[in-house]
C-alpha cells in the first residue's frame, strides 16, 4: 500500500470503526434519550375481538419466531364500544403517562381506527420512524397513509381465492347471498368483495344482507335460487353485533337449519363457518414484524400483499371437492360428518364378514411385497456424488428412529464456501471437497447417529441424544472441526452453519421438522452469517414456511424472470441544484399468489439456491435495454446504477456480456455504475479484482454500496478500483441524533474525497440533511426528499423531454 494511503488508513479506521457501530445501533447517548425497539402494536378493538386477538397471537409468534429480543407491547382502543372520539382521546391521555417509558421507534398498526389515531395524532405516538399498517379498508386511509410513508400489507387477493374455490366447487353460475355489514370498516370490506365478485366470471351477487340474523337469512333463500350460497365477508362475524355475545352462535343456528355459510378468515371458521380459502394470518403477522425490524425498511414497496394460505371445506362436501384442490384442502368436522354416517357403514359391516378373510390374505401378501419394494428403494435411495442417503431415505426412517431413541435431535448444515466453490469450479470439485468434510463429520458423529444428504451440498442429521447440554457442544464441535478441514492445496477453509431441532417425542412430523431447520439457515443467512448456531421448533401443519413458498416460487420463475419480475428506478439528484444526475435500478416482485415480496426477504432466498447470479444477470440485461430505449428522452441522466453481487464480478461470463450489450446497444461504458453491495463473508477477491480492473479499464463506473455498515469496507477500497461509495442511511440517521457520529460522518467524506472517489448519500429525506450534506461537499444525494422509487413511465414523464 502506498505510504499516503497508509497515513490515510490509521487516520480513517477507527472513524469507521465508530460509524459502524453508530449505524448499527450502538448507543453513544444516555438510555433515556433512546427509543426502544420493543414493536409497539395498536390494534382498534377490543381484547377479545375475534379479528384482533387472533392478529395479536399471530404478531406474538412472528416475534419469538424472529428471534426480536426486545418483545413486542399492545394497546387496544376499544374504538367499536366506545366510538371514534373517547377512545382517541383515553389513548392520548394513556401515551401522555408513559413520558417516563422509552417510545418506541416501530409502530404495528391494526385496522382502520388505529391508522386513523396515528395519522391524526402522530406526536402522541412521538413520530415512530418505523410504521406498519394491516386490516386497511377505508381506501382514504391508505392513499393517506402511504403518503405518511407507512408501509401498508392488504390482504384483497384472499377473496378472489376464495371465490375461485368456490365456483370450481360448485360451477358456474355461482349465485351468492353476501352476508355484509354498513357499519364503519365492515362497509368498505363488503363494497370490495362486491367488487370482487363483479370482477370474476360465473359468478354473480344475488342478494346483500347489510344487517342480518339468522332468521332473515333463512327467508332471504326462500326468495332465492335454491343453488345460492351464503358468504360471509365482514371482517367482525357479525358486524356492529360482534359486540353481543349471542351473536357468535348464529352461524351454529344457520348450520343446525341446513345453511352452510362460507368465508375467508380463519377465526370465522372457530366459530362455524363451512370453509373457504383462508387468509394466512401466520405470514400476515410475519411479514408486518419482518418489515418492521428489516434493515432495509425504506426499500420495502409501499404495499404488500398476502394472501390465502389454506384451503379448509366441511367434511360433508367432499364428494364435490375439485380434483385440483383435493390435495390441498383441510377438511372440517371430519369427526361429526363421519358419526352421521355411522348408521349405514354398520350394515355394510355386517354384510362383509365373509369377504374380511379374503382381504385379510391379500393385505398379508401386500405388506411383504411393500416391504420387499421399501428394501429396494432404500438400496437405490443413495447419492452417488457423496454416498449418503437422501432425506426422503430420513423421512421413512425417522418415526422409527424416534420411537428406538425415544425422541433425539435433527440438525442441518450448510456452507456458503462449498457453494461458492462449486460455483467457480464445479460439481466434481464440489463434491469431492464435500466427501472430504464428511469424513471429519462421520469421525465426530455418535454410534447410533445418522447422515443425510440435504440440498444443495448440505447435510441433515439425526443424534441419537436427549441432554441439551449434550447435544450443542456436539455440533459446535462439528462445526469447529469442519471449519479447519481444507482441500487438497492447505488454504481453503470452509464455514459451516446449522440449524438444530430437538424432536417432539415419537410423533415427530418430517415435514414440519425440515422446513423448521431450513427456515432455521435461512435466517442465519438473512443475519449475514453472524452466528453459527440457530435453534429452532417444528413449524405448524397449517402452512409451509415462507421460505419453502419463496424457494418454490423462485426455482419456477427463474427461467422467465419478467413474468412476475419489474424494474423500478430511484432518481439520483446533484446535491448542489437538485438536478437529475443519475437512477439506480431496484427490482420489485409481485406474485399471483404471495403478492408483493419485499427484495429484502426473497433475495437472500435467490442466494441460497444459487440463483443471485442468474438473477444479476437478468437484472443487468433488462436495465440496458431500458436505458438504449429511454436514453434520447432522458437527457440529463449520467449514469445508471445497478446492483450486483461481489460473487457475480468473479465470473468473467457477466463481464462479457455486460461488454458485449453495451456495444450492441451503442451505449457509452460510462453511463454503467455497478453498485457492489458490502460482503463480510467473500473469498475470491482475486478473480473479483481482475474483472472489475477490465470493467474500469473499458470505463464502466464501480460504487461500493451501503458503505459504512459492514466490516469489509476499508478491506475492499483497498484493493478494487472503485469510483465511488454511497454512504448508507443508517449513517446518515445517527448523523442526525448523536454529536460523534457527525464527525464520523464527515471524516468519512472527507477521507473518500482524498482517494478520488466520489461520495453518494442514501436515505435523505429532510431539507435540514440535504443542506448540511452540500456543506460537506457531497458529489450526489438520493432519498425520499426528491424522489421515492419511481415505474419507469413514471421516471420518464417526469424527467424526460
Amino acid at each position: 500500500m502506498p505510504r499516503g494511503l497508509r497515513r490515510l488508513a490509521c487516520w480513517a479506521a477507527p472513524w469507521l470503526l465508530l460509524a459502524g457501530s453508530l449505524g448499527s445501533g450502538a448507543q453513544a447517548q444516555p438510555a433515556a434519550e433512546a427509543a426502544s425497539d420493543t414493536i409497539q402494536v395498536l390494534a382498534s378493538y377490543h381484547r377479545g375481538s375475534p379479528w384482533s386477538d387472533e392478529l395479536v397471537e399471530r404478531i406474538q409468534q412472528a416475534v419469538t419466531q424472529l428471534d426480536w429480543a426486545h418483545g413486542m407491547a399492545v394497546d387496544y382502543l376499544d374504538a367499536r364500544r366506545l366510538g371514534i372520539e373517547t377512545a382517541f382521546d383515553i389513548e392520548r391521555r394513556r401515551l401522555a403517562e408513559r413520558r417516563a417509558v422509552a417510545p418506541a421507534e416501530r409502530l404495528l398498526l391494526i385496522d382502520d381506527a388505529a391508522l386513523r389515531f396515528y395519522l391524526r395524532h402522530p406526536a402522541a405516538l412521538d413520530h415512530p420512524t418505523r410504521v406498519v399498517a394491516i386490516g386497511i379498508n377505508d381506501p382514504e386511509l391508505l392513499a393517506r397513509a402511504i403518503e405518511r410513508g407507512v408501509r401498508v400489507i392488504v390482504t384483497r387477493s384472499v377473496e378472489r381465492q376464495s371465490l375461485a374455490f368456490l365456483r370450481a366447487l360448485f360451477g358456474e353460475p355461482l349465485s351468492l347471498l353476501v352476508l355484509g355489514d354498513e357499519q364503519g370498516s365492515g362497509r368498505y370490506l363488503t363494497r370490495h368483495f362486491l367488487d370482487s365478485i363483479a370482477e370474476e366470471a360465473g359468478i354473480r351477487a344475488a342478494r346483500v344482507l347489510w344487517e342480518w340474523r339468522p332468521e332473515s337469512v333463512l327467508a332471504a333463500l326462500e326468495r332465492l335460487p335454491a343453488d345460492t350460497r351464503v358468504y360471509l365477508v365482514e371482517g367482525h362475524t357479525t358486524g356492529a353485533q360482534d359486540l353481543y355475545p349471542g351473536s357468535r352462535e348464529w352461524l351454529e343456528r344457520l348450520a343446525e337449519r341446513g345453511v352452510r355459510v362460507f368465508c375467508h378468515l380463519p377465526y370465522q371458521v372457530s366459530l362455524g363457518c363451512a370453509g373457504g380459502a383462508l387468509l394466512d394470518t401466520r405470514r400476515l403477522g410475519r411479514l408486518a414484524v419482518e418489515s418492521l425490524i428489516s434493515p432495509a425498511f425504506e426499500a420495502l414497496p409501499a404495499i404488500q400483499e398476502v394472501g390465502a394460505g389454506r384451503y379448509a371445506l366441511h367434511a360433508s362436501f367432499h364428494r364435490q371437492a375439485p380434483e385440483a384442490y383435493r390435495d390441498t384442502i383441510e377438511w372440517l368436522a371430519v369427526e361429526g360428518t363421519i358419526a352421521n354416517a355411522d348408521s349405514r357403514i354398520s350394515l355394510l359391516v355386517r354384510g362383509g364378514g365373509a369377504v374380511t378373510a379374503v382381504l385379510l390374505a391379500a393385505l398379508l401378501l401386500m405388506g411383504l411385497s411393500r416391504r420387499r419394494a421399501r428394501r429396494a428403494q432404500r438400496r437405490l435411495a443413495i447419492d452417488p456424488g457423496s454416498g449418503l442417503p437422501t432425506r426422503q431415505v430420513l423421512e421413512n426412517e425417522l418415526p422409527g428412529l424416534c420411537r428406538r431413541h425415544a425422541g433425539g435431535w435433527l440438525f442441518a448444515l450448510v456452507s456458503p464456501g462449498l457453494r461458492d466453490y462449486r460455483q467457480h469450479l464445479g460439481l466434481p470439485a464440489a463434491q469431492a471437497l464435500f466427501r472430504e468434510q464428511l469424513a471429519t463429520l462421520r469421525r465426530l458423529l455418535p454410534r447410533a447417529g445418522r447422515l443425510y444428504l440435504n440440498a444443495d451440498l448440505g447435510v441433515i442429521g439425526f443424534l441419537p441424544l436427549h441432554d441439551r447440554d449434550q447435544v450443542e457442544p456436539l455440533v459446535d464441535r462439528m462445526l469447529t472441526s469442519l471449519g479447519h478441514a481444507s482441500d487438497e492445496g492447505g488454504i481453503r477453509r470452509l464455514a459451516w452453519y446449522a440449524s438444530l431441532l430437538r424432536l417432539p417425542g415419537s410423533e415427530a412430523d418430517f415435514p414440519q421438522c425440515r422446513a423448521a431447520l431450513d427456515d432455521g439457515l435461512f435466517r442465519l443467512e438473512r443475519q449475514g452469517w453472524r452466528q453459527p448456531l440457530i435453534r429452532v421448533e417444528p413449524l405448524d401443519r397449517e402452512r409451509a414456511t415462507r421460505f419453502r413458498q419463496l424457494s418454490d416460487a423462485l426455482e419456477e420463475l427463474i427461467d422467465d424472470p419478467g413474468r412476475e419480475w419489474r424494474l423500478v428506478l430511484q432518481p439520483k439528484v446533484a446535491a448542489a441544484d437538485g438536478e437529475l444526475r443519475g437512477a439506480e435500478v431496484l427490482l420489485r416482485w409481485h406474485h399471483p399468489v404471495l403478492g408483493e415480496i419485499s427484495p429484502g426477504e426473497f433475495l437472500p432466498v435467490a442466494e441460497i439456491l444459487g440463483l443471485a447470479s442468474r438473477l444479476d444477470h437478468w437484472v443487468m440485461e433488462e436495465s440496458l435495454t431500458w436505458l438504449a430505449a429511454a436514453r434520447p428522452r432522458l437527457t440529463g441522466l449520467g449514469s445508471l446504477a445497478i446492483n450486483v453481487k461481489l460473487a457475480t464480478l468473479a465470473e468473467a461470463a457477466f463481464r462479457r456480456r455486460l461488454l458485449e450489450r453495451l456495444q450492441a446497444l451503442a451505449l457509452p461504458a460510462s453511463m454503467i455504475e455497478l453498485e457492489v453491495t458490502e460482503h463480510s463473508d467473500f473469498r475470491d477477491l482475486e478473480a473479483v479484482e481482475r474483472h472489475m480492473n477490465d470493467l474500469r479499464a473499458h470505463g464502466v463506473r464501480l460504487a461500493l454500496d451501503d458503505f459504512g455498515t459492514g466490516n469489509t469496507s476499508f478491506q475492499l477500497i483497498q484493493r478494487l478500483p472503485f469510483t465511488a461509495i454511497k454512504m448508507d442511511r443508517s449513517l446518515l440517521l445517527g448523523a442526525d441524533r448523536y454529536p460523534r457520529a457527525r464527525e464520523a460522518y464527515a471524516a468519512m467524506v472527507q477521507f473518500s474525497r482524498h482517494l478520488g472517489l466520489a461520495v453518494v448519500a442514501e436515505g435523505v429525506e429532510e431539507p435540514e440533511q440535504a443542506e448540511w450534506l452540500r456543506s460537506l461537499g457531497i458529489d450526489e444525494v438520493q432519498g425520499f426528499l426528491f424522489a421515492r422509487p419511481l415505474e419507469p413511465a413514471v421516471m420518464l414523464s417526469r424527467y424526460g423531454r
